[in-house]
């Protein structure tokens, strides 16, 4: 589908229609389970359910906990879906990515089945098989390789691993030279607008990113009310261009809180007025 031009893909996580006893079933939670986990990496994460309550804790306090995991990453990772957005609708571009676009000289990627791209940067891995322990999954070959997103641990691109699987996510990877702006955890999209926003660097290679953020409730943007700011890590320096914020919308800070990691780890922290700043790290 994201391939044919639909860039707002998703799926009734969990199913449309459920099983009668889906509130015991162990084989039905575990699949609802990788459902919802792999939903928290695609365009539009939705639950629903055709005559059935969905809550997350309906389905006893385990399920309710990696659910609720699941939901928090979501949340994290709000300020690059949300950017990622911005290039949908600016540029035409397609959040949900089959590997052969951003890889199309790498014969191995095109033959991948079912694993994926969300934006440049993250590479999904949904789990697709009931109790395992492990899956292989080809990393494309990307200079500098691939970090687990949870443990930040290093994987070579280019070959095929076999990657440890347990119930708590599904794996998924971060490109090196990746600049993923990420959040904290929320109870709702417009809560805590102000709070600092992590600029998580993986280094390996140089790489960009235009952290995007308007109002978020209403289609001012289409009327110039949003502003972009875009960065740029240089590898071989270590240095962060952090460009001069372009535009503006009603309710902007203007001053921001950006804490800095490298490869998971804290680096730095600095208040960002809207001036370009330029960080050797």
């Amino acid at each position: 589908m994201a391939a044919s031009g639909m860039p707002w893909w998703t799926y009734d996580a969990g199913g449309f229609f459920r099983p009668g006893d889906q509130y015991t079933n162990d084989d039905y939670i575990q699949r609802m389970i990788r459902w919802i986990q792999a939903g928290t990496f695609m365009p539009l994460m939705r639950v629903h359910g055709f005559t059935s309550e969905t809550e997350p804790w309906r389905y006893g306090a385990e399920a309710e906990r990696i659910i609720g995991n699941a939901i928090k990453w979501r949340y994290r990772l709000l300020p690059y879906i949300y950017s990622l957005s911005h290039k949908v609708s600016s540029e035409g571009y397609t959040m949900m990515r089959p590997l052969v676009f951003d890889y199309p000289d790498d014969k191995n990627a095109l033959a991948v089945k079912h694993d994926y791209m969300l934006g440049g940067n993250l590479l999904i891995l949904p789990v697709t098989e009931p109790s395992i322990a492990s899956r292989t999954a080809y990393l494309p070959a990307a200079k500098g390789g691939w970090y687990n997103l949870y443990d930040n641990s290093h994987l070579d691109g280019g070959r095929e691993h076999n990657i440890n699987v347990t119930m708590e996510n599904i794996p998924v990877y971060v490109k090196a030279g990746s600049i993923l702006p990420m959040s904290h955890d929320k109870q709702y999209t417009g809560d805590l607008k102000d709070e600092p926003i992590e600029i998580a660097i993986y280094t390996g290679n140089d790489g960009e990113f235009s952290l995007y953020e308007d109002e978020g409730d209403n289609y001012n943007y289409e009327k110039g009310a949003c502003s972009t700011i875009d960065m740029k890590w240089n590898d071989k320096s270590r240095t962060l261009e952090i460009a001069s914020r372009k535009g503006s919308y009603p309710g902007m800070s203007k001053n921001r809180k950006f804490n800095i990691t490298i490869n998971g780890q804290p680096a730095r922290t600095i208040d960002y007025n809207g001036n370009k700043t330029t960080l050797k790290l």
